[in-house]
């Protein structure tokens, strides 16, 4: 019993280690798919209205943003 223990320990270790060196890596995102993945905020499609008073009020942390 231990000795089989031992051996799929072992059989896990080497297959574990193949796999790291000739596996495939993820492929990495392209323009396309980081662009479909952005969050664009308009706030008319959220259903939000900016009013007057709202942008006076955030309009100071617009400006020190840029």
């Amino acid at each position: 019993m231990r000795i089989r223990k031992r051996m799929n320990s072992l059989f896990g270790f080497l297959a574990g280690w193949l796999l790291s060196l000739f596996g495939r890596s993820p492929a990495k995102p392209t323009d396309d798919d980081l662009a479909r993945a952005d969050f664009k905020a308009n706030t008319q499609r959220l259903g939000l209205r900016f009013t007057e008073r709202i942008r006076d009020v955030f309009r100071f942390k617009w400006i020190r943003k840029y």
